[in-house]
């Protein structure tokens, strides 16, 4: 059976930039009826453990925290994206450097959003633009920021499906590409693919000693064109983070705010 046409778009850095591709387990039950003891003891099975429970908890805990994080995957027509970043959900610090390569659209560029103050910049380009986030529309798609989730690591955690544990820090499972209404929210950490039509996807999730999550692939397979694999690293949970606004930048045109 032929899957529907794929529609992915990616918004680079949230502003001025933009290109276009293809488109709870059952606990054992207990019986009233008294048991004869026996010289040779049953063992009594343990319940089974919630292992997505225990894999959005490690999520869940890893995007509350501070951290960096890298990205990397190929894109469609071609094109293959690059990136990293720092967040900070408790000081409301963001810090992003994304590149796309191939195809007919390249581009790259950074951000950075302290509070309500973001800053963009094209990598070809010395100044940097302010925007008063206060003054952007929550549907604007370019200048918009989202500081519930800025990585789409919260959306990405509420479409996983099914969960396996491989072993003590590695995971596997399926997640819907698609999201609640279209969201955007891979690759992690940039977030701007847009999928339509494809079915649940494949994951793998390594955590380290401490709990944190350290990587994040999917993949995902378009009705045509070649399979995606998108990887996300994070490392320095919990560590500070010097992310600090441009020591100069222009402010943004009227025309920017819709008025």
């Amino acid at each position: 059976m032929k899957h529907s046409t794929t529609l992915l778009v990616l918004g680079l850095t949230g502003s001025l930039f933009f290109a276009a591709g293809c488109t709870p387990a059952n606990e054992p039950t207990r019986t009233d009826k008294p048991v004869q003891a026996t010289a040779t003891a049953t063992a009594v099975p343990s319940p089974t453990p919630d292992v997505r429970a225990e894999l959005v908890a490690a999520l869940q805990r890893s995007q509350r925290a501070a951290h960096r994080y890298a990205v990397r995957g190929n894109l469609p027509e071609g094109q293959n994206v690059n990136g990293t970043g720092a967040f900070d959900p408790k000081k409301r610090r963001f810090q992003t450097t994304i590149s796309v390569t191939g195809g007919k659209y390249p581009s790259a560029g950074s951000r950075i959003v302290i509070g309500n103050d973001s800053y963009s910049r094209p990598s070809d380009e010395k100044d940097w633009v302010h925007v008063d986030l206060k003054r952007v529309k929550r549907d604007d798609l370019f200048l918009r920021f989202d500081w519930v989730d800025p990585t789409g690591l919260k959306a990405f955690t509420a479409s996983i499906v099914s969960v396996d544990r491989v072993d003590p820090h590695t995971y596997t499972g399926r997640f819907d590409p698609t999201g609640k209404d279209t969201t955007s929210f891979l690759p992690v950490g940039a977030p701007s693919i847009v999928s339509i039509g494809i079915r649940l996807s494949p994951f793998t999730i390594t955590t380290d000693d401490q709990g944190w999550v350290t990587s994040i692939k999917v993949e995902l397979s378009p009705s045509d064109g070649p399979k995606l694999t998108l990887t996300t690293t994070m490392k320095d949970h919990g560590k500070s983070l010097k992310i600090n606004a441009p020591a100069r930048a222009g402010e943004a045109a009227d025309f920017y705010y819709g008025k």
